[in-house]
């Protein structure tokens, strides 16, 4: 099992990552290719590349360097990342409900609080069976790749994809 060092590690440099890619699009000249991987909106959706991208990129190092050895390691990981996503999804959205209104200090703090449970549910998860195999974990992340891919340039007009700059409550 991964020892403290390597999750705190690892959650300063997805947080890290996730920062950055909010400012990507925007700092490349909004160049389409950036904006596959980084927030091109303001919307929810939008946002949790942020956590994904960052997530994703590590799963692969860790796989190359052979740090994701462990009995369950992939299912874990993935686990984690939709663990982190719905966090960060339903924390806002609960919040802003509650509150009526949008703070940007909780909205950040909601990014960091979703990297977190991602890493605190891998931790828990990592050598336990999930019953999901590899192969479905692969397959999962190609698709929320793919959709995000997809939906970066061609949103529905539905509320988690709503530009919360332009669509303010």
């Amino acid at each position: 099992m991964k020892d403290k060092k390597y999750y705190i590690l690892s959650y300063i440099l997805v947080s890290v990552l996730g920062v950055l890619l909010h400012f990507t699009y925007d700092w490349s000249g909004q160049n389409k290719i950036v904006g596959l991987f980084s927030a091109t909106n303001e919307s929810t959706w939008e946002h949790l590349k942020l956590i994904f991208f960052p997530m994703l990129l590590l799963t692969i190092w860790d796989l190359a360097k052979g740090h994701g050895k462990e009995e369950g390691y992939l299912q874990a990981r993935v686990l984690g990342i939709l663990c982190g996503m719905a966090t960060i999804v339903i924390s806002f959205y609960t919040l802003w409900g509650v509150l009526g209104r949008l703070y940007d200090w909780l909205n950040i703090s909601l990014y960091f609080i979703g990297v977190y449970v991602a890493f605190w549910k891998e931790r828990k998860l990592i050598g336990t069976d999930t019953g999901i195999s590899k192969l479905n974990c692969i397959a999962s992340l190609i698709f929320i790749a793919g959709l995000f891919f997809y939906l970066s340039f061609d949103a529905p007009d539905v509320g988690i994809f709503y530009d919360l700059a332009k669509h303010p409550r």
